[in-house]
């Protein structure tokens, strides 16, 4: 049997000894007791004097509620005044948050629109105040004829009948007539701002200046029922237009107002077909950008259209007046015042070709798929519809001259740049035209081949 070494003596721990903050055997306890240890020490010794209290009243925001004898140095002094003999009270006022400040009253400070609430609120009690026994019975607020101008009866005021007259200074009166187009299209036209600011325009500056007015006189002022058939107005003729070239030239040219609302009183349904909206009106292509869209026709002259543009009150979609989607919602009745087909009422092309010319056309694009022969039948109707009004005018000239050898005669306009500035589609863009419209879903039946 061996002997058992002798077991070592037990080390005693000192409980007073402070182990390193860092050792590697700290604990995470330890670690967060000494952080705390130290943020506390740091709140002790901010200089926060605005120090919770006991019975101190707490904010919202865990702050120290205002108290007018301690954070007011009106009310302070005022309260220390009374037991402290010579205690100045200051001549201020008092703090915003105070109750005894006049115009806070102890709201803080106050906003613009705070400022406005509260004399608002002053005209209000004025206003429903009681009255006193000094104003029951009294006669001071009475008009002074008594009511008689308000139980009287009201008279209509009939709006008389103007004639058209231009005075000596040229200035024109306001009726609307064929002798106040003429003067007032030959005005604007001679108006130099009003030429440049409409010299990159598709339409002639002539029927620019007849749409200006239209607008202005006829469509704002809700007058489209009085000169407008079927959403078209012509261009009148007058015995002054020989007088003036540039309105002589459009005489007899259309302008038309493209907006169902205003002619027909339709509602159009949104023609997304996923969509429950309905369309409404936004505004016109002319009240903006003095916009004006061209159909060309084989009788002459384009028909220059105001375009309403209309907004999707569900999806905010944006379509136009004319486009085959809006039209082919539309009933019969009032499609067919449009002079286009459905079919071909495209809205990725700057123009339109009418009903009658595309009827036209359909049977020479399928046999022959000749474009440049369709587009050269446009440009000679353009071309014969100026001839026209040259030779009449020029023969209305020349009588004037036999009448009167000295009448000063105005030379007519240009064709190309004045009175001819938009022109019909080439011969390829006609063919793209006609081929998508084979394909398009905006014929009666809705059924694209």
């Amino acid at each position: 049997m061996t002997a058992t070494a002798a077991a070592a003596p037990p080390r005693m721990l000192n409980p007073y000894a402070k182990a390193a903050q860092n050792a590697a055997n700290m604990g995470r306890q330890s670690q967060q007791r000494i952080s705390n240890q130290h943020k506390r020490k740091y709140k002790l010794c901010s200089s926060n004097n605005n120090k919770r209290k006991k019975g101190d009243q707490l904010t919202l925001l865990g702050g120290v509620a205002f108290e007018a004898k301690r954070d007011c140095g009106v009310c302070k002094a005022r309260f220390l005044a009374t037991f402290i003999e010579g205690c100045r009270v200051p001549n201020r006022a008092h703090h915003p948050l105070c109750i005894k400040n006049t115009k806070t009253r102890g709201k803080g400070e106050l906003s613009e629109l705070q400022k406005v609430t509260l004399e608002d609120n002053k005209r209000y009690k004025e206003l429903v105040r009681p009255i006193t026994d000094a104003e029951k019975g009294s006669s001071r607020n009475l008009p002074g004829d008594l009511g008689e101008a308000f139980f009287a009866p009201r008279i209509t005021k009939m709006s008389a009948t103007t004639t058209t007259t231009v005075n000596a200074h040229g200035n024109i009166n306001n009726d609307l007539t064929s002798s106040y187009f003429c003067a007032a299209v030959t005005k604007l036209v001679e108006d130099e701002g009003f030429a440049k600011k409409q010299k990159d325009k598709r339409a002639p500056l002539a029927i620019v200046a007849f749409a200006d007015e239209v607008a202005d006189k006829v469509i704002r002022q809700k007058r489209t029922s009085e000169f407008f058939h079927q959403s078209t107005v012509e261009v009148p003729d007058c015995e002054e237009a020989c007088d003036n070239p540039h309105y002589h030239s459009i005489v007899g040219q259309k302008l038309m107002l493209v907006d169902w609302e205003r002619s027909h009183g339709l509602q159009i349904p949104c023609p997304d077909a996923t969509c429950q909206g309905h369309l409404s009106n936004d505004r016109t292509n002319y009240s903006k950008n003095k916009t004006l869209f061209p159909i060309f026709d084989l009788n002459g002259a384009p028909t220059w259209c105001i375009i309403m543009t209309m907004v999707c009150t569900n999806c905010r979609r944006q379509f136009d007046a004319n486009d085959g989607e809006v039209l082919v919602n539309l009933p019969d009745y009032a499609a067919n015042t449009y002079p286009v087909d459905t079919t071909y009422a495209f809205p990725n092309f700057a123009s339109h070709l009418s009903r009658n010319t595309t009827d036209v056309f359909a049977s020479l694009i399928l046999t022959y798929g000749n474009g440049e022969m369709c587009s050269k039948l446009l440009y000679n109707c353009i071309n014969r519809s100026y001839l026209c009004r040259l030779k009449s005018y020029y023969s209305k000239a020349k009588e004037k001259k036999e009448l009167n050898a000295n009448a000063t005669i105005k030379e007519c306009v240009p064709k190309d740049g004045c009175c001819v500035k938009a022109y019909p589609p080439l011969g390829d863009t006609i063919r793209d035209m006609f081929d998508e419209a084979s394909s398009s879903k905006t014929n009666p039946w809705r059924i694209s081949d």
